[in-house]
Formats: C-alpha cells, sequence, structure tokens
C-alpha cells in the first residue's frame, strides 16, 4: 500500500485525460450498432468500468448516437466524474453493493457489461466470498435486467489458464486445483463464463490480461501501478523479487477498442484481451525509472501464487477485428505516471 500526502486535486487535468478518446478505429457499421442502445455498467468506477463510460459516452455525443448509461459502484467512484456528469440526463450512477444484495433498478438494457469485481490480486484472495458472488449470483440476477434480444459482456480473466506454460488461446484450460491460493478468483471466473454459455442467448466473455492506464486508483496495489506510484511518492522504487518475471501489460484505451469493436461485430464469443508483446518487470521497472529519475532497489519476496509466466496469444481477437495495438509500453507507461502525478489519496 502506498500512503500519500493529500496536495490539491487537479481536476481538470484528470478530466482531460479520461476525455482524451480516439474514435477513429471505430467504423461507420460498428457506431450504428450501438445507436440508441441503453447500457449498464457494474463497476462503472473500476479501470475498464470507467474508460468504458468515457468512451461510449464520447461516442454518444460525437456522432449522435443518443445512447443512455446506467454505471453502478460500491466503494467509491471519482467525485470529479460525479461533477462532469451531474447534468448529463443520459448517465446516471448508482451505489450498490452487488455482494450483499440484488441490483434494485427496475430496468431493461440492450448491453450489460459486467465489470465489477476484484482485478488486484491482495483483493480478491481477501475478500473470496464477494469474488464468488460476483461472478456468480449477482451475474444470475442481472439477466433479469437484460431485454430479451439484449447481450451479456462479461469480463472474465486470462487466470483462467494458471499452470499452463503454453501460448493459451482461448481453446486452452489451466492446471490449477481448487487449492491454488487464487482458486475463489479463478473457479468462480470459469463458473460465471460457463453459465453464459448455457444459460444466454446472447453474451460475449473477455478474458483480460493485465490492463493498466488512466483511471486506476490510487490504492491499486498491481505490480505496474504499484511501480509508478513508488517512483511519484518514494525516494526510490523498490521491487521485491520476481525481476524476471514476464507480463504482457495492455494500455486500456487499446483493451477498450478491442471490446467496443467486437461487441458490435460478434455474439457467443469468447476472446482475449490481450497484449503479445512482452517484457520482464525488470524492464518495466527500469522504463518507469527513466521517466521518473527514481533509482530501483531489489528485495526478496514477492505475493504468493504470483504466476511465474503469462503467455496469452491474442490472435482471435485482432483478426477478428482487424485491430494493431498501437500504444507502446513506454508510452502508456508515461500515460499512466502522468495520470498519478494529478491525483490525490
Amino acid at each position: 500500500m502506498i500512503f500519500v500526502k493529500k496536495r490539491k486535486i487537479k481536476y481538470h487535468k484528470l478530466l482531460e485525460i479520461l476525455n482524451n478518446v480516439n474514435l477513429k478505429k471505430i467504423s461507420s457499421k460498428e457506431i450504428k450498432f450501438f445507436r440508441n442502445k441503453k447500457i449498464l455498467i457494474t463497476g462503472v468506477s473500476g479501470l475498464i468500468g470507467l474508460n468504458l463510460l468515457f468512451f461510449l459516452n464520447a461516442l454518444s455525443v460525437e456522432k449522435k448516437i443518443f445512447l443512455k448509461i446506467d454505471g453502478t459502484f460500491h466503494t467509491s467512484l471519482f467525485l470529479f466524474v460525479k461533477e462532469y456528469f451531474k447534468k448529463n440526463k443520459n448517465i446516471n450512477f448508482y451505489k450498490e453493493d452487488l455482494t450483499k444484495k440484488n441490483l434494485n433498478l427496475k430496468k431493461k438494457y440492450d448491453l450489460i457489461f459486467h465489470c465489477a469485481g476484484y482485478g488486484q490480486p491482495a483483493k480478491f484472495i481477501k475478500f473470496k466470498s464477494s469474488t464468488f458472488k460476483l461472478n456468480s449470483l449477482t451475474i444470475m440476477n442481472l439477466k433479469k435486467n437484460l431485454k430479451q434480444s439484449g447481450k451479456f459482456i462479461y469480463m472474465s480473466t486470462t487466470e483462467i489458464y494458471s499452470g499452463n506454460n503454453n501460448l493459451c488461446n482461448e481453446k486452452s484450460i489451466g492446471n490449477t486445483t481448487t487449492l491454488h491460493p487464487r482458486s475463489a478468483y479463478i473457479e468462480s471466473k470459469k463458473f460465471g463464463e460457463s453459465f453464459l454459455v448455457n444459460c444466454f442467448e446472447n453474451y460475449l466473455i473477455y478474458r483480460i490480461c493485465l490492463t493498466y492506464g488512466p483511471g486506476a486508483k490510487i490504492n491499486d496495489e498491481r505490480i505496474l501501478n504499484i511501480l509508478l506510484l513508488r517512483s511519484i511518492y518514494k525516494k526510490k522504487i523498490d521491487i521485491f523479487g520476481g525481476l524476471n518475471q514476464l507480463r504482457s501489460n495492455l494500455y486500456i484505451s487499446d483493451a477498450i477498442n478491442m471490446i467496443i469493436k467486437s461487441t458490435a461485430r460478434y455474439n457467443k464469443e469468447i476472446f482475449n484481451i490481450s497484449n503479445h508483446k512482452m517484457t520482464t518487470i525488470k524492464d518495466m521497472a527500469q522504463i518507469i525509472s527513466k521517466i521518473s529519475n527514481k533509482k530501483i532497489k531489489t528485495h526478496k519476496s514477492f505475493l504468493k501464487g504470483s504466476p511465474d509466466i503469462i503467455k496469452i496469444s491474442n490472435k482471435k481477437i485482432l483478426r477478428s477485428i482487424n485491430f494493431n495495438i498501437s500504444t507502446s509500453l513506454k508510452d502508456g507507461l508515461f500515460k499512466t505516471y502522468n495520470w498519478y502525478l494529478n491525483l490525490r489519496a
């Protein structure tokens, strides 16, 4: 956990970053698919949910497709985000703890993006019961809010491939058991996927791998975010083991483009949302070191159950939507660093 001194938050800078949406990669046919849609985003305060919100809002305003978007969040939503959308009658926020009760909205949606959940290992290891519910009963209950012709979009995880050291595509399986330290997350995500495949007429499943970028919270405990925060608020960048672990981090704008384009084009599909370019944590830290002008200090020890290597194939989705990932790790880290510079605890 990074503890920082509070300072004046630069709302305009943060909004400028989130509103920096490039719609050029979305075709006219894909835009047409979203016209007049009523959309629900669960977990709208999270990295993917928040960026989906700003992307869809930009799409609605700039292309005049008149979207109505509801978003649910549990603990907190950036106050400047609430204020920014305060006068927008087409966007509403609801504070709902989906781990404790069902969604009370008596509405039907064309699209439900189920982004609610714990993407941080430290959190889904700690909140096991909530993790199970969000990926099981919550999905079952949300079904009543989906129109008969509506589509349910589920944010799953590439962690279901854990234990498989080969290059994993969408037909691959993992080799972990229920005794694995992360089994609450892995097994509940598998259940969520299976429920959609068997009980929904229209769905898409995205197995997300290591997305990062603006929109991340100051208390995000994933390794890339921790290193960035240490580079800003500490005198040095401490790394606790795992220097040679490989990661394929995907910048959030590329991930959102992949999700939007495939949502418009496909149904009943599973896609890996990942980057094919891999780097070690050491190389990642060295880039951050140059950006922040802070030195690296290594220590032994790292989070229990953390995978040594993650090799995920994204060929299926890139070919399906004819897409090229455009943000380099260096550029993505710089943009995320700038986000954190303008954020406070």
